[in-house]
């Protein structure tokens, strides 16, 4: 039977199940050959996330349902000495109308938010599962900064553009420090002058930086300038398309709309990775969020979440032990606590409601 192996997973000696093909669909390797270093090394390089490989029954059978605990103590100690740090450099800018460079350095220094970036699978488990309490913006900012750190490390960027994606991330709400509290704190939907008042803090934002002594980091500065442009011109604040936006404006879009869909809000419940999946996926079709990034989030993403406890539309409590990461809209398979297998491909009447918490899992 055939599974899915991310290309970090692979080693000599696996019996690839499926045609390795490149973008282009040249098949870079053919089925039914064992892998070897020579082999390996051609996958690199060439944006191939998964491979199919071969496996026997024994090799594939999923361990029973345990209970472990996703709530790591470690990370999120770290995550509130961070949001504490992001708190003072948003309230601080709040107060003196400046930016506190000190204060984004300390943040982004190896032992602070490089440290929550550093495992992308405990990462995003944690940002579904950790209790949000305090600023809703701060969270929001600290988030898509995390997510920022994970997204530059799945495309490989350099230290130099991990280090501007983070800082981009970061600061992509500080705009909104100009906005009114009542606005921002609202309950209700918002009404349209209310929203047109919201969406300038983008450019509050920019103007922000542009007197800041991050001026000369064009990427940072676009990145929260564009984050909500979309590439088929129906975002804000300018309605640019395409090769119009910025490639930082692109990929923060995608982890803003991520993380605000995997949260609890006054006025909406937080989704599950494979309902917010759904989203970006139907808007990279639709052509308003950018392809690559958007597939390359996707997939990894995918790969990040499995392994994890899910709680089920009926009640039921399960841990995924299968998914097919090759197909971005693809469902789990679902070991419930009962022992029982459920493929939610086929199981149209049960779906994933949310990744659960340590205490829900258990």
């Amino acid at each position: 039977m055939l599974k899915s192996y991310d290309v970090t997973e692979l080693r000599a000696g696996m019996k690839v199940g499926r045609a390795v093909k490149d973008f282009d669909g040249k098949v870079l390797i053919p089925a039914n050959v064992k892998l070897t270093s020579e082999l390996l090394d051609r996958l690199r390089g060439k944006n191939i996330f998964s491979v199919y490989i071969d496996v026997t029954p024994e090799e594939y059978a999923p361990t029973e349902a345990g209970q472990e605990h996703l709530l790591d103590d470690d990370y999120i100690s770290c995550y509130k000495k961070c949001f504490s740090i992001t708190q003072n450099l948003y309230y601080g800018f709040a107060n003196t109308g400046k930016l506190d460079r000190t204060s984004l350095v300390e943040l982004i220094r190896a032992d602070n938010i490089s440290e929550l970036c550093d495992d992308g699978v405990k990462a995003v488990t944690q940002i579904h599962n950790m209790k949000r309490d305090g600023d809703y913006i701060i969270h929001h900012a600290l988030n898509v900064g995390i997510l920022a750190g994970i997204m530059a490390h799945w495309l490989d960027f350099k230290a130099t553009q991990v280090g501007e994606l983070v800082m981009a991330g970061l600061l992509s709400e500080i705009g909104k420090m100009k906005i009114s509290k009542g606005i921002l704190n609202k309950a209700d939907k918002l009404d349209d002058e209310e929203l047109v008042e919201v969406r300038k803090h983008v450019v509050f934002g920019y103007a922000l930086l542009m007197e800041s002594p991050l001026r000369s980091l064009k990427n940072v500065l676009l990145g929260v300038l564009h984050h909500h442009e979309r590439c088929d011109g129906s975002g804000y604040p300018s309605k640019l398309k395409g090769d119009k936006i910025s490639d930082f404006g692109k990929i923060i879009a995608i982890l803003d709309i991520y993380d605000a869909m995997a949260t609890n809000r006054a006025y909406a419940k937080r989704n599950s990775p494979f309902d917010i999946i759904r989203v970006l996926y139907n808007d990279v079709l639709a052509g308003k969020l950018d392809t690559r990034f958007g597939v390359v989030f996707m997939k990894k993403l995918l790969q990040a979440i499995n392994g994890n406890w899910v709680g089920l539309s009926d009640g039921q409590r399960g841990k995924i032990v299968y998914l097919d990461d090759s197909r971005v809209t693809a469902l789990p398979i679902v070991q419930t606590t009962k022992g029982e297998f459920i493929d939610l491909n086929r199981r149209t009447d049960i779906k994933v409601d949310a990744l659960l918490t340590a205490h829900e899992a258990t």
